[in-house]
């Protein structure tokens, strides 16, 4: 019996000591945020629209280039120049840009990937885009619907039927969806055939399609569930304003925005599970980041909301923006312009590392410096830090591994400007401060005080 319990707390020593400790996970949103400037340039873009790029995000430039601002570098740089001047607002869907002039009625597809042109097409006559995928463009120019093969020469088919207005499309391997106010319309790719048929209730927003089920806005006040199978209506629910606004898939749930300046957090049975209220309208729709729903709102406020843990954290006086902002990477990213100066700006957690001097009114040669060094929502991070003088040369240097504040001592041997730089690592990312610092030599000042009086 002696033995066996000595065998037991062996093996749960030796477990103990083989099991390795999770690193801390950083929430995607906490409290305090920062916005901060990524990089800034001179002249107003051709379209106040942002679009995320490899280790970037880019835009169109006053001069219809294609550029891309390196958020972790800070540099600019030109990928593609447009070869038209594009007067249709630009679309996206994945990584498929689409580009429009439409008094010469060109179009193209520029794969931001790739950085490379899919398709460069003349005389489509495409009044609205509604959607692209890796073969397939969808549009419609004066009600007529068309699916277009770009990766097919002249492989073009139109619906006969028309309509007046068309909402979103949906690409799956075999099937387009496409919404119109009193339609659904349907493409197989392998036929070319279109096939249409009637709502239940007229729609007034885009369709989400989850799990086979198409979700939108109905009527004046219903949030509508439809079976695709079944083609028939499974639920609605009664809202306190219209929805107009496209419903998200959100943590297996469906999140809504209805014009009362809600935000609802419906289940798949049409029961709500929570709701929050924003206290403004939204400026622009909601933007799904990993874990929480970004609305910017009218005044000026983002709030950044986690339907999972049912928490809201609000940033108010935010940068006035100059259109839509892009979620990215777990941070919000938005331009704002003045006086021709344009900024991208980047909104989310402080990341990153803190020098903090102790508080002195003169620091002398000869005299102990103290100062602490401290990380911010680093994961496991380590950290260099090093004191340069004027020439660039190191005259202190200390490294560091683990979270907390860390206090150091130097000593400065002379006089003159030194630089404090810190470098720390994370597995999130690394980040880099430097401060600067003015040394005095007491032997040089206080003769020059006396002699003054």
């Amino acid at each position: 019996m002696k033995a066996q319990s000595i065998l037991l707390l062996a093996i749960f020593a030796l477990s103990a000591a083989c099991s390795r400790t999770r690193p801390v996970l950083i929430p995607e949103i906490s409290p305090p945020l920062a916005q901060e400037e990524v990089c800034t340039w001179t002249g107003a873009p051709a379209w106040d629209f942002l679009f995320p790029c490899v280790n970037g995000v880019g835009w169109i430039d006053a001069a219809g280039k294609i550029v891309v601002c390196d958020v972790e570098t800070k540099k600019i740089t030109e990928v593609y120049a447009v070869p038209f001047v594009v007067t249709v607002p630009p679309f996206l869907q994945g990584d498929l840009l689409v580009l429009q002039d439409k008094a010469s009625d060109r179009l193209l597809i520029y794969d931001l990937a790739e950085r490379s042109l899919k398709f460069d097409a003349s005389g489509l006559g495409a009044r609205q885009v509604l959607g692209v995928d890796a073969d397939c463009l969808v549009y419609h120019d004066s009600g007529q619907l068309s699916v277009n093969f770009w990766k097919r020469s002249g492989a073009v088919f139109r619906s006969e039927e028309k309509a007046e207005r068309f909402f979103n499309c949906f690409f799956s391997p075999e099937r387009i969806l496409i919404l119109t106010p009193e339609r659904l319309r349907t493409f197989r790719k392998k036929s070319g055939r279109f096939e249409s048929e009637p709502l239940p209730q007229p729609a007034v927003s885009p369709f989400l399609f989850f799990a086979e089920h198409l979700y939108y806005g109905a009527g004046e006040r219903f949030l509508v569930k439809y079976s695709l199978e079944k083609k028939k209506l499974i639920w609605k629910l009664k809202l306190g304003q219209a929805l107009l606004r496209q419903p998200l898939a959100f943590a297996g749930t469906i999140v809504a925005s209805p014009e009362d300046r809600n935000l609802l957090q419906v289940n798949r049975r049409g029961s709500i599970l929570w709701w929050q209220g924003l206290g403004s309208a939204l400026s622009f729709d909601l933007l799904p980041m990993n874990e929480n729903l970004a609305a910017v709102l009218l005044n000026r406020k983002i709030k950044f909301v986690d339907p999972r843990r049912r928490q809201v954290t609000p940033f108010p006086g935010a940068a006035r923006l100059l259109g839509p902002p892009l979620a990215w990477r777990g941070d919000l990213y938005f331009m704002a312009c003045e006086e021709g100066t344009c900024r991208l700006l980047r909104l989310g957690n402080r990341y990153g590392v803190e020098i903090e001097l102790e508080p002195a009114p003169v620091r002398w040669a000869g005299s102990s410096l103290r100062f602490f060094v401290s990380t911010q929502n680093l994961v496991e991070p380590s950290w260099e830090c090093v004191i340069l003088d004027a020439q660039g040369e190191a005259v202190f240097s200390r490294s560091m591994k683990g979270e907390g504040k860390t206090p150091l001592v130097w000593v400065p041997p002379q006089a003159g400007t030194y630089i404090i730089r810190v470098r720390a690592r994370g597995l999130n990312r690394d980040v880099q401060k430097e401060m600067s610092l003015q040394v005095l030599d007491a032997r040089q000042v206080v003769p020059r005080f006396y002699l003054h009086f």
